[in-house]
């Protein structure tokens, strides 16, 4: 099952380009799993969304360094509320 997990392949270019909504792409650079060269491929088909690059984590980025993800998360989302209520008024 392992095997057959890690061998398949996804494609989602067709969908990419379609979101219109705030993206943050969280990649951690020495992720054995997913290679951090997939964050040039999303980039290009999103091109609005921010990267955030964890260095010195592997695959399980939220784990390996949970307080930089949690902060960066917390980051993205306070400037989305900030944007929509500049919006609002």
């Amino acid at each position: 099952m392992r095997q057959a997990l890690l061998s398949r392949l996804i494609n989602n270019d067709d969908i990419l380009p379609a979101i219109r909504k705030p993206v943050l792409i969280t990649q951690a650079a020495q992720d054995a799993i997913v290679k951090p060269s997939v964050v040039d491929q999303h980039k290009a088909s999103i091109a609005h969304a921010e990267i955030q690059m964890m260095q010195n984590v592997g695959h399980a980025a939220f784990w390996d360094d949970a307080a930089s993800f949690n902060r960066r998360q917390r980051e993205f989302a306070a400037r989305l509320g900030q944007a929509a209520r500049a919006q609002a008024s």
